[in-house]
């Protein structure tokens, strides 16, 4: 074994060495402090601590999601009862009256259920009738004037429905 060789290459790779120790140090300094720089926060806060916040502010939002749905379908079951459909038809009761004084209303929910009312109106008085709706139907006989009504609730509770409006000649 050539010791001259040895002599020279052992400070060499001595040298070397601690110069790859000086750069390894360098770039642990560097990323040590990227690492506190990421670690914490403009109020001083770490990472874990704004971790766990976000997980707490999650599940506040999950919770709050869940109660809005139960809402949502509550609301949903309360709008089935209420009126989404409304037909008004305004006539003349009588020959010597003008006008169109008098008119027909029918409200209808989204299960056909309701009132129509009818107001009739003569020189000398009004009268105010109402009649109960199920299905579309009422177990009192009805005008002329009171089935358009009814027809053109029911046709505008479809619409808010989103169901095909149909255009017929006879009311349901």
């Amino acid at each position: 074994m050539d010791w001259d060789l040895v002599q020279y290459l052992l400070p060499l790779s001595v040298f070397l060495l601690f110069l790859f120790c000086v750069i390894l140090l360098i770039n642990f300094l560097r990323l040590q402090r990227r690492y506190r720089q990421f670690m914490t926060g403009s109020n001083g806060l770490n990472l874990e601590a704004k971790l766990f916040a976000l997980q707490r502010e999650l599940e506040k939002v999950q919770n709050e999601i869940g109660v809005q749905e139960r809402l949502l379908r509550k609301l949903a079951l309360l709008l089935d009862y209420t009126f989404q459909g409304i037909g008004v038809v305004r006539f003349n009761a009588f020959q010597d009256t003008g006008g169109d004084l008098s008119f027909s209303v029918a409200f209808v929910d989204a299960q056909k259920n309701g009132v129509v009312i009818t107001s009739i109106y003569g020189r000398e008085e009004a009268r105010t009738y109402a009649k109960p709706l199920q299905e579309g139907k009422s177990i009192y006989p009805l005008s002329e004037e009171e089935k358009e009504a009814i027809k053109k609730a029911l046709a505008m509770r479809r619409k808010a429905l989103g169901e095909k409006v149909e255009v017929d000649s006879e009311s349901e």
